[in-house]
């Protein structure tokens, strides 16, 4: 998976680098709402993963590290 870095021009989305993408491949585009700059989109995914993280660092052997 890439993160890549575009901008919207009034009718379509162009990339601001070229991208090393087959011909035809699908992207997903999430753009932050009108007034939101990157730092809320950023937090946004932030908290949609909580849970999944964790789960994650949750466990037996991740015990250790929360000594330190």
């Amino acid at each position: 998976m890439q993160t890549l870095n575009g901008h919207f021009d009034g009718k379509v989305v162009i990339l601001d680098e070229p991208a090393d993408l087959e011909p035809n491949t699908k992207v997903k585009v999430i753009a932050p709402d009108a007034g939101e700059n990157d730092r809320a989109l950023v937090d946004g995914f932030a908290r949609v993963s909580q849970a999944t993280f964790q789960k994650i660092w949750d466990n037996p052997l991740d015990a250790d590290y929360d000594r330190l």
